[in-house]
C-alpha cells in the first residue's frame, strides 16, 4: 500500500519523542528546538601514509615549521653569522613561543665557479721601493690668489723673499718690501732673517729679526702675505704642486684659468690705483677657429689651442699672467706696461704664431690670431669693467678689419 506523501506545508522534527510542526509551535519554541538539536562535526580527511619497502630508503622527514617571528624579533646580522630571534616579553593570557632554531646564512658568492685564490694569496717581492724619499722643506702660500703655491727651500742653501724682480722668490704685494727677508741654512736648520723691511717679518704672530723655523711655523711678511713652513718628502710635495696647478690652470692649454686671471687682475688694479702706476691687457682670438673644427674635427681644434698657448707663453715675461679667457680666446695681463709696449708684445706673439704653423698629417696647418690692447690709464674710472670693455672693442675691430692684426687704438 503506497505511503501518503508528506504535506510540504509541515515540517516534522523529533525532539525527545515530540512532533513539532509550524502550525503547532511558535517561533520562540522553534529557536529553542534548533539550539537543543546537536550539529554534526566535520571529520577531516585522512591521507594514507605509504609504507617504505625494504629496498627503498625512507625519505627524510621535514621538521615542523616553526612559528614565523615578527620583523622586530630578528636582529640585523651580517652574512655568515648565526641568527637567533629575540622574543618579546609574553603578554598576559598568552602562551610563550618556543625558541626558533638557529639559522645559518651563507655568504653571497657572485660567481661560485670562479677560483678566488687571488683574494687569499699575497704576492711577495724582495724589492720594495722607498716611497718617502729624502726630506724636503717648502713654504706653502696661505693667502690671496697664490694660495696653495709652493716655494721649495734647498737644504744647505738660502733664498731671498721680496717684491723686487731680483729676489729669488718675487712676491707681488704692496705690503712686502723690495728686499724683505732671507732664509738661511745654519747648523742643520733654516733660519729667517729680516732685511730691514718696513712692515716687519713675523713668526706665529711675533715680530722677529732672526728666528729658527720649525715644522708648522707660520711665516708672515708684512700685513698680507703668509706662508707655512713644512717638512715633507718628494711624494707629498708633488701632490701639493699638482693640487695647486689643477686649481689655477686650464687643463687643455696649460695656461691660467679665468678665475685665477680675474683674481690677479683685481689685485693688480688695487696695487696700480694705490701707487699711481698702470697696467695693460691684451686679448687674443684664433682666426676662423670654427672652420678648423668643421674641416678637421674637434681633436685637431684642441691641438691648435695647445699650439697657440705654447707659442704665446714663450714670448712673455715670468711676471705676466697668461690665461685662457674662454673658447678660442686668450688674455694677457701686463703689469706696469704702457699701451705702446703692450702693442709690441701682442705683435710679437702674433708674428710668432704666423711664422710657426702647426704640423698636421704631414703638412703644415697655418693658424693666425687677432689681438686688441688697452691700458688702464685710458679708463677714466680705472675699473676692470671699463678696461675689459675697451680691449674687447679693439679685438672686434681687428676682426672687422681683416683679422691677423693687432689694434691698440680706434681711429
Amino acid at each position: 500500500m503506497a505511503q501518503p506523501k508528506p504535506d510540504p506545508s509541515e515540517t516534522r522534527r523529533e525532539t525527545g519523542g515530540r512532533l513539532v510542526t509550524p502550525s503547532s509551535t511558535t517561533h520562540r519554541e522553534l529557536r529553542a528546538v534548533r539550539q537543543e538539536t546537536p550539529t554534526r562535526t566535520a571529520i577531516p580527511a585522512v591521507r594514507p601514509v605509504p609504507t617504505p619497502t625494504a629496498n627503498a630508503p625512507s625519505a627524510p622527514r621535514r621538521p615542523a615549521a616553526p612559528e614565523h617571528p615578527t620583523r622586530r624579533d630578528l636582529p640585523a646580522t651580517r652574512a655568515g653569522t648565526e641568527l637567533r630571534p629575540v622574543l618579546a616579553p609574553p603578554r598576559p593570557n598568552s602562551h610563550i613561543r618556543q625558541e626558533m632554531p638557529a639559522v645559518h646564512i651563507q655568504p653571497y658568492d657572485p660567481d661560485p665557479d670562479e677560483d678566488d685564490e687571488w683574494d687569499s694569496i699575497t704576492s711577495v717581492t724582495n724589492s720594495i721601493p722607498v716611497i718617502a724619499g729624502a726630506e724636503r722643506t717648502v713654504l706653502v702660500r696661505l693667502d690671496g690668489v697664490e694660495a696653495g703655491s709652493l716655494v721649495a727651500l734647498t737644504l744647505g742653501s738660502g733664498t731671498t723673499l721680496g717684491r723686487h724682480a731680483a729676489s729669488d722668490t718675487q712676491i707681488h704685494d704692496a705690503g712686502v718690501s723690495r728686499q724683505h727677508a732671507r732664509i738661511e741654512w745654519v747648523a742643520g736648520r733654516h733660519e729667517v732673517v729680516d732685511l730691514g723691511s718696513a712692515n716687519g717679518t713675523w713668526i706665529n704672530g711675533q715680530r722677529v729679526s732672526r728666528r729658527a723655523l720649525a715644522d708648522g711655523d707660520l711665516l708672515q711678511l708684512g700685513p698680507n702675505v703668509c706662508f707655512r713652513y713644512t717638512r715633507t718628502n718628494a711624494l707629498h710635495e708633488g701632490l701639493l704642486r699638482e693640487q695647486y696647478e689643477s686649481s689655477t690652470r686650464d687643463a687643455l692649454s696649460g695656461a691660467y684659468n679665468r678665475r685665477h686671471f680675474d683674481e690677479r687682475l683685481k689685485a693688480e688694479l688695487a696695487y696700480a690705483n694705490r701707487h699711481g702706476t698702470t697696467l695693460s691687457i691684451v686679448l687674443l682670438d684664433i682666426d676662423h677657429f670654427k672652420r678648423v673644427n668643421d674641416e678637421f674635427g674637434h681633436a685637431v681644434g684642441d691641438q691648435v689651442i695647445r699650439h697657440i698657448a705654447t707659442l704665446a707663453a714663450r714670448e712673455l715675461r715670468s711676471e705676466d699672467v697668461f690665461c685662457r679667457w674662454g673658447g678660442e680666446e686668450f688674455a694677457i695681463l701686463l703689469r706696469a706696461t704702457l699701451l705702446r709696449d703692450a702693442v709690441r708684445v701682442a705683435e710679437r706673439v702674433r708674428a710668432t704664431i704666423e711664422r710657426l704653423p702647426m704640423g698636421h698629417v704631414g703638412r703644415p696647418l697655418l693658424v693666425t690670431v687677432s689681438a686688441g690692447c688697452a691700458e688702464l690709464d685710458e679708463c677714466p674710472s680705472r675699473s676692470a669693467a671699463e678696461l675689459m670693455q675697451r680691449v674687447d672693442e679693439r679685438l672686434y675691430a681687428a676682426k672687422h678689419r681683416g683679422r691677423n692684426q693687432v689694434v691698440g687704438l680706434l681711429r
